[in-house]
């Protein structure tokens, strides 16, 4: 963050040095102008780097320590930028209210000034899709079609950051550095909304088996047709499927498998919407894998006494850490569900309890025991201290459980998850 920081002031940086500030805020009029530039400048850096960041690049995996921190990041600056781009024109116009109210009222008509009109066309296509984000509760699909509308509402906002007499215009070194920023922030969200499906360096692979673990739950194994996906227990990927009755769009599932076997597992929950169409796959039917991404997994962190917490769903990852454990780890396993029914792979687990003395499993039955909590884990495992925990779940359990083993003095940087509830 301190990176986006530094590149979000650097144009505020170089405004303050064009004209002395004495001038810059004289009065009324300059102040409310000044301020106006000033979000401008800043909201449209941060625009362009918001679509940096949503381009699915691997770097910023990598420097986020986890793709979850990356769109958690692009989510926060969207509004941030947003805010900035929405205060923008409402400090500006108070200059032609000094004048005249008919002058501010013409600052906001549509094809009278045609740079003006393209960053109104911007600000309210954004005022549009950001409030479908915000307030509509989308379907993922169209939830990620949406989205590709937003390189459209860039490239109006381009158009008038270039086209209008202002600071941008006047200053070669402003005007190439929001030009860069801007060149590469539209670059990359072509990319990714348009092209990422022949541009993204996808994997081939084809169904082998298709398990029913229970009434809601998928085991689904690939093999692969070519390269196999090379992965860190925890991690997840992009899956494209192409079968009858299925969409083949991409989604994000954990890997379920051990990374030493050839073959990839997926376990997946019908929550409705694609997940429930997955039924409708058959063996042989083709899929292409984009990852692997992540960085929630167990041998990424050098303490090798651990806790991981399932709830649900969140069994996933840890299958597949507990598939590629190494014997020098000590580990308690708590999975939560609400119904014995519920749970997967429970006979695994408790055999793999059996063999490895430093693997302790824990099905925890919530409409039994009630909710699981931080101080029966406590109890349950002899302590906190000395311990990394991981969580994986539905996101109020997530931070629950975060809360509640911080308010036991657990430092926070011990506590490791990921959240896709954007």
């Amino acid at each position: 963050m301190l990176i986006i920081f530094i590149l979000s002031i650097i144009p505020f940086i170089i405004w303050v040095f064009m004209q002395p500030l004495g001038l810059r805020f004289s009065d009324i009029s300059s102040i409310t102008t000044s301020l106006g530039q000033i979000l401008g400048l800043v909201g449209m850096t941060l625009f362009s780097i918001n679509l940096i960041l949503a381009g699915r690049l691997k770097f910023f995996d990598k420097y986020f320590k986890g793709l979850d921190r990356v769109y958690n990041n692009h989510h926060k600056l969207g509004l941030i930028s947003f805010s900035l781009l929405l205060f923008h024109p409402l400090f500006l116009v108070v200059k032609y209210i000094t004048i005249s109210i008919r002058d501010a009222g013409l600052f906001f008509v549509p094809f009278v000034n045609m740079p003006i009109t393209w960053g109104i066309i911007s600000l309210f296509l954004m005022i549009v899709f950001i409030s479908l984000t915000i307030y509509i509760n989308l379907k993922y699909q169209s939830w990620k079609f949406s989205h590709k509308f937003m390189t459209l509402v860039f490239v109006f906002a381009i158009l008038h950051t270039f086209f209008i007499t202002s600071d941008i215009s006047r200053n070669n070194f402003l005007r190439y550095y929001i030009l860069i920023l801007a060149f590469v922030g539209l670059v990359v969200s072509i990319r990714q909304a348009f092209l990422g499906k022949f541009l993204n360096r996808k994997l081939k692979y084809k169904i082998k088996n298709i398990n029913q673990l229970n009434e809601d739950i998928l085991e689904i194994e690939m093999e692969p047709l070519n390269k196999r996906v090379v992965f860190n227990p925890g991690q997840f990927a992009f899956f494209n499927f192409f079968g009858s009755g299925v969409r083949s769009e991409s989604h994000p599932f954990s890997i379920s498998s051990s990374n030493n076997e050839s073959n990839l597992k997926i376990t997946v929950k019908n929550l409705g919407d694609f997940t429930s169409r997955l039924k409708n796959i058959k063996k042989g039917d083709s899929v292409l894998i984009d990852g692997p991404y992540g960085n929630f997994s167990y041998n990424k962190i050098k303490n090798k006494n651990q806790i991981w917490i399932a709830g649900g769903i969140g069994i996933t990852p840890f299958l597949s850490m507990a598939k590629s454990l190494e014997s020098d780890y000590n580990v308690d396993l708590y999975y939560s569900v609400r119904e014995n029914k519920e749970a997967v792979n429970v006979d695994w687990l408790n055999e793999l309890d059996r063999k490895n003395s430093n693997f302790k499993f824990n099905l925890w039955i919530s409409s039994e025991k009630g909710y699981i909590n931080g101080g029966l884990i406590s109890s349950l495992s002899n302590g906190l201290d000395g311990k990394d925990i991981f969580l994986c779940g539905p996101t109020l359990f997530m931070e629950s459980l975060k809360n509640q083993f911080a308010s036991l003095g657990v430092d926070i940087n011990k506590i490791h998850y990921e959240n896709f509830s954007l």
